[in-house]
């Protein structure tokens, strides 16, 4: 699966379970969540590999669906640092999914 079809299936999932993507995609300083769900899907890829990526992107997907709101982007790096980690690659605090 794409980045691009990672982010289309989590994009579904903000609008069936916040019936709104305002919140998502409203840029505060030039961030929005979903920028912030992206690049940690790109860096997981990067990091462990296409299946590591999607491992995170369905993550993502399915904590939107069972708990009705966003994970802050904190939380979605640091999942994606314990997959990458789960996949045997090392993660440090100085990259992006080592906060």
């Amino acid at each position: 699966m794409s980045i691009k079809q990672s982010m289309r299936d989590i994009d579904r999932a903000v609008e069936d379970a916040l019936e709104t993507r305002e919140q998502y995609e409203v840029k505060r300083e030039g961030r929005s969540q979903r920028r912030a769900y992206e690049k940690s899907i790109e860096s997981v890829r990067e990091v462990a590999g296409q299946a590591a990526s999607e491992r995170l992107a369905t993550w993502i997907e399915t904590t939107i669906r069972d708990e009705k709101k966003l994970p802050s982007s904190r939380r979605v790096r640091k999942k994606g640092a314990e997959i990458c980690r789960d996949a045997g690659e090392s993660v440090s605090t100085n990259d992006w999914l080592g906060a």
